[in-house]
């Protein structure tokens, strides 16, 4: 055995958030939104502006960020409604994003083999970790992992939004190897983005393995350690 510390990513990994597609999830969190923020803010512009203009002032967010640093959506939307000058009272935007998060939680769903392979990685005494990239507050996630199982596996879990700073951010794989306490090359990292986990991975001095998933661009051809289809095959790349 090679590693004595195992990382996972979470979405497209361990739990799949793209049953459909984030355009379609975004508009169906508005729609969820629109009628409990009318409620309280009578001048609210009409459904489809106030998502155009959401949309723009999140987009705007996003691209100012500092190089691998995170946003929480908490205070995005603190900022954006204040853009639209909307009166946002303590508490709003935690409620907004509750209720802007269900359509997100009512579709996603494990990935096949997760509680086994952690299960067989934990029986096999090794370290096991999370570095998940988000914009959701952390709490959701770590409730996701407690539905399905998987939370009880993990010695520990870093969501970029509790951080702030996110996938492929040399700073974030480093402390996972802190808290894991090991090297580089005792650690293996699997995720399903080649920008993000594979590519940060590898620049972090760990073996990678790149989850299958389609649709996943790798303009820089990253080549990953290993490939896999399923979450059962970490058994040989891991354990061997």
């Amino acid at each position: 055995m090679n590693y004595r510390a195992v990382f996972f990513d979470l979405g497209g990994t361990l739990i799949e958030y793209e049953n459909h597609d984030w355009a379609t999830l975004g508009k169906l969190g508005l729609k969820a939104v629109y009628p409990f923020l009318k409620n309280i803010q009578p001048q609210l512009p009409s459904p489809e502006l106030f998502a155009e203009t959401f949309y723009r002032h999140l987009r705007e967010l996003l691209d100012q960020r500092e190089k691998h640093a995170e946003i929480v959506l908490y205070d995005a939307v603190d900022v954006i409604l204040r853009k639209m000058d909307l009166n946002v009272s303590d508490g709003l935007a935690q409620e907004f994003v509750e209720i802007y998060y269900q359509p997100v939680s009512d579709q996603i769903s494990v990935m096949p083999g997760a509680n086994e392979i952690l299960q067989t990685i934990r029986r096999a005494g090794l370290k096991i970790g999370l570095i998940s990239n988000t914009i959701f507050p952390e709490k959701f996630h770590l409730q996701e992992l407690a539905d399905f199982g998987l939370r009880k596996y993990f010695d520990f879990t870093i969501f970029s939004s509790g951080v702030g700073m996110r996938k492929p951010s040399g700073g974030i794989f480093k402390m996972a190897l802190g808290l894991a306490g090991v090297l580089p090359t005792e650690a293996i990292f699997i995720g399903d983005r080649f920008d993000v986990d594979i590519a940060g991975a590898k620049n972090a001095g760990m073996a990678s393995v790149w989850m299958y998933h389609e649709n996943r661009d790798n303009p820089e051809n990253v080549e990953p350690d290993f490939t896999i289809n399923k979450l059962s095959e970490l058994t040989e790349i891991v354990l061997s």
